[in-house]
């Protein structure tokens, strides 16, 4: 699914100038563990032997982690493209897509952006990163274990911490945390009085923190993503990429529209990006 992805950036441009792939996923991709998926990618794609091939493990918010570093190589002069993939496929595998986590329902998806200095389908205005390491531990067993089918059983240590500090307590962290990441936005992009088009969230199930995000960042935008969202359901490190591209897919987009992308990954790391259509 990476692959298939990744493919189109490099057939239709020239790949030579790529100097660094990022491969992105939250879940196992069907080979032994050492297995480095990243330089498969590299050379199915016929990157060059100097390209940076690298495999980012950073939750569901892996792809903003590895966009913010290529965003910030660009920022700065540094020579050279970045194509970000992000890839995990649940179905054919032990984790349980409706019941290994708590009101979210996996889906299978793959992404894959280009990035870079010269101009593409969209310019980015702003990338900008925040963190909470106080839930670190939600997602954390109290001891460890071997490996084994509970591996793929995201909810217990969910609910052990909940049961630990309640409702109350998780929100007392998350909610500041995304009040942190709009104030860093709104200091780069007047969002405030001039709202995006579109929003696109996490595609996470609306009874542990989909309704935290409406409320601190919804007035940023005129219209949300998360119909679509729904539909697909939680695709690991792709939601926010693949709304953009249905956007884009369905042309509900014109020049000069933006879109703001939110990104959240365990422990805790979220994360905003802006995007303007060309």
């Amino acid at each position: 699914m990476a692959l298939r992805a990744a493919r189109p950036l490099c057939e239709t441009e020239d790949p030579s100038g790529i100097n660094t792939l990022y491969l992105t996923g939250i879940h196992r991709h069907g080979h032994k563990l050492l297995w480095p998926a990243a330089s498969y990618l590299q050379n199915e794609l016929k990157l060059k032997s100097r390209t940076r091939a690298m495999s980012i493990s950073q939750g569901c918010n892996g792809a903003f982690v590895a966009a913010s570093i290529a965003f910030d190589l660009i920022s700065s002069g540094v020579p050279g493209e970045h194509i970000i993939v992000g890839s995990d496929r649940f179905s054919g595998s032990a984790f349980d897509r409706i019941n290994s986590d708590l009101g979210t329902l996996y889906g299978d998806g793959a992404i894959a952006i280009r990035m870079g200095s010269s101009k593409g389908v969209y310019r980015v205005l702003c990338m900008v990163l925040e963190s909470e390491t106080g839930l670190e531990s939600m997602y954390r067993d109290t001891k460890t274990s071997v490996e084994g089918p509970g591996d793929h059983d995201v909810k217990s240590s969910k609910r052990a911490y909940l049961d630990r500090v309640g409702r109350k307590g998780f929100n007392s962290l998350f909610v500041p945390a995304l009040h942190r990441l709009r104030s860093i936005l709104l200091d780069q992009v007047d969002l405030a009085s001039s709202p995006a088009e579109y929003v696109v969230y996490p595609n996470v199930g609306a009874g542990l923190s989909a309704q935290l995000y409406a409320g601190a960042i919804s007035d940023l935008a005129h219209r949300d993503m998360w119909e679509f969202g729904r539909s697909i359901g939680h695709t690991g490190t792709s939601d926010q990429f693949l709304g953009l591209w249905e956007l884009n897919r369905t042309g509900n987009l014109s020049s000069g529209d933006r879109v703001l992308l939110i990104g959240a990954g365990n422990g805790l790391g979220l994360a905003a990006m802006v995007v303007e259509k060309t």
